[in-house]
């Protein structure tokens, strides 16, 4: 019955609305007053939060009509009485979110998916009262750490992976707006390199049977080092010679491999070390104009050749 009833309002409120829409569009009615739309507003509000109560509070979906009309007459009210500002809207972001935070307190396993939505609208509503007050690059940062922090409780609640690889990817993401307030925005280069290069870094050390992480990890660490190096404040990358930079590369991925080649007994791991070490030694011995990425193609190609006339064990 409660729900038969709540349709009947329902489907009253929208017949009465588009009524009212149309003569206004019509020029049969002139527009009303903020403060009259403020009491209607208020008055479906309250109606709602009858059928709310009376069909459980557990049902925490029909909770949004309460929350959002009520959201919505207080910010007529507000209107009505000159507020001009970005924070008059905050109140519509908390009401839509509100019935988020009600479905988490409820069932946190079978709802885990609320702190997303949840922590859009509280960032949403943080944004509206500072928005005046916070550069730019604060709010962008801070869209990414609430994120971050909404993935991280889906992470606790269901124990999913995804959603701490979300959770950091979005927390190294919040820091690079902050980096690039600074006078060497540049550096948020090294930031990303060794964010990147972490999670794949523990996948590793965790599971070394997954011996293909350490791949990305350390050559994504390489980058950040030889990045880094370069782009110090105190150290000026036009007193480097630029040689150093691809040698550095070169003797990085030679030593991930060396890895790979010691510790798994992978022969063609070997091979790429062996490779990659003679082309750092060659970057840094070969006189300056001669660039070695012709060298690089070269073994290269001697690598693949090699692959493809060695015998086959039987």
């Amino acid at each position: 019955m409660n729900k038969k009833l709540a349709s009947l309002f329902w489907g009253i409120v929208l017949i009465l609305a588009g009524i009212i829409a149309l003569a206004q569009t019509l020029g049969y009615l002139a527009p009303q007053d903020p403060t009259t739309w403020a009491y209607i507003f208020a008055g479906i509000s309250a109606v709602s939060l009858i059928f709310y109560i009376a069909g459980g509070w557990r049902n925490w979906g029909a909770l949004f009509p309460v929350t959002i009309f009520g959201a919505l007459a207080l910010i007529l009210v507000m209107a009505a009485r000159g507020v001009d500002n970005p924070t008059m809207a905050a109140p519509l972001f908390i009401g839509i979110g509100l019935p988020f935070l009600l479905a988490l307190l409820i069932d946190v396993q079978r709802n885990w998916w609320a702190p997303i939505p949840l922590g859009v609208m509280a960032f949403l509503t943080l944004v509206l009262l500072a928005v005046e007050k916070v550069p730019g690059e604060w709010i962008g940062a801070g869209l990414f750490f609430f994120l971050a922090v909404g993935f991280f409780v889906v992470y606790l609640s269901r124990r999913a992976l995804w959603a701490a690889l979300v959770a950091y990817i979005m927390l190294i993401l919040g820091f690079m707006p902050l980096l690039g307030m600074t006078s060497h925005a540049e550096l948020t280069g090294v930031l990303l390199f060794v964010g990147i290069g972490l999670p794949f870094l523990y996948v590793y050390l965790r599971w070394p049977e997954w011996w293909w992480a350490i791949i990305p990890a350390g050559i994504m660490l390489t980058m950040a080092f030889v990045t880094a190096i370069f782009l110090l404040p105190n150290l000026p990358a036009g007193t480097l010679d630029p040689r150093l930079a691809n040698a550095l590369i070169f003797a990085g991925t030679a030593g991930t491999f060396a890895v790979l080649w010691a510790r798994h007994h992978l022969r063609w791991a070997m091979i790429v070390t062996i490779v990659c070490g003679a082309l750092a030694m060659a970057g840094l011995l070969l006189p300056g104009k001669i660039s070695y990425w012709p060298l690089a193609l070269i073994a290269g190609g001697i690598l693949v050749l090699y692959s493809a006339l060695r015998p086959r064990s039987a």
